[in-house]
């Protein structure tokens, strides 16, 4: 191994640790700051606890802004173009966000398909996680949350780590919902593997933004 790939590590490490010390930072404010007003009497217990997963998630995407902006010194513009918010080839796009959320629709009958014919419930445990959730938390799930992954997982990580690693930590991120056989962390792992891909080929995270935003909105559906 050189010199300057020994360096390009040791820098993508580093600015790793400066991503995830920002992360922390922002999370514990956000913390702090939902349990100051639950504490005021401002919001309901059920309300939060949702609110503190918001505060875990949230700071994912923010956090890369932030670090690109601050540490890395990225102009606004560039941003765009850096986290593939670029707006060009509509069409295609969508093709491939449809594509992609075929992909996992294939998936999950494969699934239910095994479940079948070996007479196995796969439980995904998606209704137990978000048991009680509130409507404005739903929404949340079904439309913030892809775009705050996938900023982190494809925009970010994919040209830091590659493919490969970025699946892998995207698919444990669902180890909490303890589904059967691990098909959560599978399934994210499938989909973090092909959205990866079309990123590293087209520079645009807008077909994985909107073919996960199709998943867990039918995800969300299913529960109310």
């Amino acid at each position: 191994m050189s010199l300057q790939s020994k360096h390009e590590i040791a820098q993508g490490i580093y600015g790793l640790l400066v991503y995830l010390l920002i992360y922390a930072v922002l999370s514990t404010l956000f913390s702090a700051a939902i349990t100051l007003t639950y504490q005021y009497g401002y919001i309901s217990q059920n309300n939060f606890d949702f609110l503190g997963n918001v505060a875990s998630l949230l700071p994912l995407s923010i956090a890369v802004i932030i670090y690109l902006m601050v540490y890395k010194g990225v102009s606004r513009s560039e941003i765009f173009k850096s986290l593939g918010l670029a707006s060009k080839g509509v069409r295609y796009k969508l093709l491939l966000a449809v594509m992609l959320f075929v992909i996992v629709l294939l998936l999950e009958m494969a699934v239910n398909l095994v479940g079948y014919v070996t007479n196995t419930t796969i439980n995904t445990n998606v209704s137990q996680v978000f048991s009680g959730a509130p409507i404005w938390f739903l929404v949340f799930i079904a439309v913030i949350e892809p775009i705050n992954e996938e900023l982190l997982f494809r925009s970010f990580l994919v040209p830091r780590l590659g493919i490969i690693p970025s699946a892998i930590i995207f698919g444990l991120a669902h180890y909490s919902y303890m589904s059967t056989f691990g098909v959560e962390m599978i399934a994210a792992f499938v989909f973090g593997i092909t959205a990866g891909y079309i990123f590293k080929k087209t520079g645009s995270v807008y077909p994985s933004i909107l073919a996960h935003i199709a998943v867990n909105t039918i995800a969300v559906l299913s529960l109310i």
